[in-house]
């Protein structure tokens, strides 16, 4: 089609009505409540946004995008990547080479205690006036803000960023020392609507303190930002929007707070470490379309030991991002979606409700002293466990798509990585079992009962169930008939095995079993049909939905220790 042709075709405009026709059309019978997808704070996405679905919020919507414009301010954002050095030179020379390669800030971690010279303070005030700084700082390591008394007064207003701190610091210029942080509820498994509703009752503890303006311009706050794509999106927007409404609660007109982001690490798995980058991607994008200000990427292989590579690859995310996607020049890349506006404004009237429910209990440090807010996130973390366990919710090369014969690190973060160290992870019961699995000798076996065109797609999926557990199954010939079986049981020496067949298949198989090994069957059945099969020995079936983690450990159990 020519380009004067194409500029001038026209789609024709098409109602929900006829849309919804069509869904259920195409749906051979389901319901198209079937297309909604539940949120873990309760949230129905629907499968379609539409235009009038906005305007039974009237003008809040516009309100919201200009409260979100307005909070960020700038189109940019800024890449604060960490560094990894061993002495005050190795970090200089780590920094200098990140804001070359394109890095924007002055990423101080304190996971290693340096001992500073003169000069070495002096390259380092260089260049803290021409970059913005983020130093996260320990109790044990503070002796980096002496570099502050090397910055000449007239420079000192030049000097801007952050500093996390569990102490009281003081800093020049336009440097923030008061950080709102999201990042413990979210790395403990709390859900969108507690990272926001923890972060006002939080603003609202610092303002009681002080006063309202002061402390707003002293004020940062911190988000990790998970792989749910849209959510996160909206996550950030809402902020804004409640931020806005924070200030004309107590009065106040809204002032800037920069928001800085990273990549959760709650997602992320030492099992297939590469989809780690997949999800830091994803991550990241989500961070730059929800108007963070500043974004740091961990590297995939953060869990273990990154290398330079992976480092290098973490900082190219974010200048990928920058350079061929264009958001850098948009204020809110996102506004104007009917499925992201709708979100946002959702999670905004979550949020604020949830903000009254801590308020009404005493406020943040009341609620967590009582056990209550631990107790709410809590309950959302163990759902969130058992979505993974179920593969309700997939974690790409860990709970489905692994590869058993992957190399697992063992190496662990440094100590100066304390809050990652203690973060829950959905990964870790996998990782666990990949361990187990390495220091036991199981012998296993997926016995095909039938031709294979008609077993393979069992036979597919217990193989794959089996390999997040590091489990690598024996794949039987064709077997008609329960002698075989055994036969086969006993030369190979099984331990466990599982069977792959039609309902007919396997009840004329399973009675003439006689075997040593755990049997199990592929497939959903009643619990008379089991009942029926146990006195045969068949112990279980393994099905779509069955909790992975609790019985590949029942699984492995059945295998001898490793020398």
């Amino acid at each position: 089609m020519a380009i004067d042709s194409m500029k001038k075709t026209k789609f024709s405009e098409r109602t929900y009505e006829e849309w919804q026709k069509g869904a259920e059309a195409a749906l051979k019978g389901k319901s198209l409540d079937s297309l909604k997808t539940q949120t873990i704070e309760g949230i129905t996405l629907e499968p379609l946004y539409t235009k009038d679905m906005l305007q039974k919020w009237g003008n809040s919507i516009q309100l919201q995008t200009a409260a979100v414009q307005a909070g960020k301010q700038h189109a940019q954002w800024l890449a604060a990547q960490e560094v990894n050095a061993e002495s005050a030179e190795e970090f200089l020379a780590a920094v200098e080479n990140e804001l070359s390669k394109g890095s924007d800030v002055i990423v101080f971690t304190g996971s290693k205690k340096y001992d500073w010279t003169e000069a070495q303070f002096r390259r380092l005030a260089e260049l803290i006036i021409k970059h913005p700084i983020y130093f996260k700082l320990t109790r044990q390591d503070q002796d980096i803000l002496r570099v502050f008394d090397y910055i000449d007064e007239n420079d000192k207003e030049s000097v801007r960023g952050v500093i996390q701190s569990e102490e009281e610091v003081s800093a020049p210029g336009y440097v923030r020392t008061q950080l709102i942080d999201t990042i413990p509820v979210h790395h403990a498994g709390g859900t969108a609507i507690h990272e926001l509703g923890v972060a006002l009752s939080m603003l609202a503890e610092k303002m009681d303190a002080g006063s309202f303006a002061d402390t707003a311009d002293n004020l940062w706050v911190r988000f990790a930002v998970d792989t749910k794509f849209f959510q996160e999106i909206a996550k950030l927007r809402a902020f804004r929007v409640l931020w806005k409404a924070f200030c004309s609660a107590y009065g106040e007109d809204s002032r800037f707070i920069p928001i800085y982001t990273e990549t959760s690490v709650r997602s992320y798995s030492k099992l297939d470490p590469y989809v780690n980058l997949l999800r830091a991607g994803n991550a990241t994008f989500s961070a730059v379309l929800g108007a963070t200000d500043v974004h740091t990427v961990h590297p995939h292989d953060f869990l273990t030991t990154p290398t330079a590579i992976s480092r290098r690859i973490a900082r190219n995310v974010q200048l990928v991002i920058k350079e061929e996607a264009h958001v850098s020049h948009v204020l809110d890349p996102s506004a104007g979606s009917y499925f992201i506006e709708t979100l946002t404004k959702q999670y905004v009237d979550a949020a604020w409700n949830y903000f009254l429910e801590i308020e009404k209990i005493g406020g943040y440090s009341q609620a967590m002293k009582s056990g209550w807010l631990t107790d709410d996130i809590q309950a959302k973390w163990v759902e969130r466990e058992r979505d993974v366990a179920t593969r309700k919710a997939s974690l790409i090369g860990t709970n489905i798509y692994a590869n058993p014969q992957e190399a697992v690190a063992d190496s662990e973060l440094d100590d100066g990585h304390l809050e990652y160290i203690t973060a829950k992870r959905l990964a870790l019961p996998f990782e666990k079992l990949r361990a187990q699995s390495r220091e036991r000798i199981l012998k296993t076996a997926i016995i095909h009962v039938g031709p294979l065109k008609e077993v393979k797609a069992k036979s597919d999926f217990v193989n794959g169930f089996l390999a997040v557990g590091g489990i690598e199954p024996l794949i039987s010939p064709e077997m008609t008939d329960a002698e075989k079986v055994n036969r086969y049981l006993s030369d190979e020496q099984i331990d466990y095995a599982v069977l792959c067949g039609s309902e007919s298949a396997l009840a004329q198989v399973i009675p003439g079993l006689e075997t040593s090994a755990a049997i199990d069957v592929a497939g959903k059945f009643t619990a008379q049909q089991l009942a029926d099969w146990e006195k045969s020995g068949v112990q279980d079936h393994l099905y779509s939905g069955k909790h992975l983690v609790e019985k590949l450990e029942q699984i492995l159990s059945l295998g001898k220790e490793a020398l």
